[in-house]
């Protein structure tokens, strides 16, 4: 069931079958709250994964192959392969997971996001 705050591209869709539209599309961003889910594809359908929480906590959807190619995307540019997610089920997973809590699904691996930050 959707959370009752979901807004997807600053939409409220009414239904799972509303949501299963954005998945053919480029690029979608959902949100509840302050927490956001962006989701953009490769030309290929595989799926670059961020979240975004209210703490200004950023994390990417970790594939474990460790690889830091840059990946290209339909709009923008993976920063690293190691980011994307080749496999349909598992980025359905993320995406209702999301729109249904507005958390990280914990059954994934996540990498924070630290880059840009100076120590």
């Amino acid at each position: 069931m959707l959370h009752s705050n979901l807004m997807v591209n600053g939409k409220k869709i009414p239904n799972e079958k509303e949501l299963e539209k954005f998945f053919a599309s480029e690029h979608f961003t959902c949100e509840i709250g302050y927490n956001a889910l962006e989701v953009e594809y490769s030309e290929e359908g595989a799926a670059f994964i961020g979240w975004i929480g209210n703490e200004e906590e950023i994390y990417y959807f970790d594939n474990g192959s460790g690889n830091v190619e840059s990946v290209d995307l339909v709009i923008n540019v993976c920063p690293e392969e190691r980011m994307m997610c080749y496999d349909d089920v598992v980025i359905k997973d993320i995406v209702c997971y999301f729109c249904e809590t507005g958390e990280r699904n914990p059954k994934y691996n996540w990498i924070e996001d630290d880059f840009g930050v100076s120590t």
